[in-house]
């Protein structure tokens, strides 16, 4: 029943929700779609919260979906032992970094009280869901070794048969729980973006390019 729900109920779940919720929110609230700018409040922490958030979970995902849309190269690529070490070592350390910087831009929210007058429900529901999620990851890459391998054997195969609407869960559920909650923590973030400020992450502003710079003044008592 749990294996059902986590890797059939909830993936599917997650999908439809991006496809109907998110052009709905586009076309019908725009001025919600991009994330609120918090910089101008704090942005001591910030920048050490993001900088490492960025740089260390974009390279981690950016391997995951290599290995769902290139599995072939893949296998060749982590087939030598020494390159799989390499690889597996640099995952693991770009996923402490992340979580770093994720538990960083967690406390800036918690400990500044002039942010929380702009975090919301969805906004307090997401940062947990990825701190969580980059915790589990990590412990993963940690307890669970050379998962950049065995992720190839098994949790590929599963997120293709996804695809074909025809799940095959005998490639996952012999997994333990750990893994189990790292895969709902994934399909519930995806669940969670087109209702949060993360879904901006959906639309790439190749018109923001042409667009000219926007000066700021500061206005105080005396320039007035």
């Amino acid at each position: 029943m749990l294996n059902s729900f986590i890797f059939v109920v909830l993936p599917y779940a997650a999908l439809a929700l991006v496809i109907f919720v998110t052009p709905y929110r586009y076309f019908s609230d725009r001025l919600t779609w991009s994330a609120y700018s918090t910089q101008f409040l704090e942005r001591k922490t910030l920048l050490w919260g993001i900088n490492p958030w960025h740089y260390g979970i974009l390279p981690v995902l950016a391997a995951h979906f290599l290995g769902v849309i290139a599995p072939g190269p893949m296998k060749a690529l982590l087939g030598n032992q020494n390159r799989l070490l390499v690889f597996e070592s640099i995952g693991l350390a770009l996923g402490l970094f992340a979580l770093f910087g994720c538990l960083l831009l967690l406390l800036r929210r918690v400990n500044t009280p002039i942010l929380k007058r702009v975090t919301f429900a969805s906004d307090w529901a997401l940062l947990y869901l990825l701190a969580a999620q980059t915790l589990s990851g990590v412990y993963v890459a940690t307890y669970m070794r050379w998962g950049s391998q065995w992720y190839l054997h098994t949790a590929v195969p599963y997120l293709w048969s996804l695809l074909t609407f025809n799940p095959q869960l005998e490639y996952v559920t012999d997994f333990p729980l750990v893994f189990k909650l790292h895969a709902a923590g994934a399909f519930l973030i995806v669940a969670l973006l087109p209702f949060t400020k993360l879904v901006h992450l959906l639309y790439v502003p190749f018109d923001f390019l042409k667009d000219p710079p926007i000066l700021y003044r500061w206005r105080s008592k005396g320039s007035e």
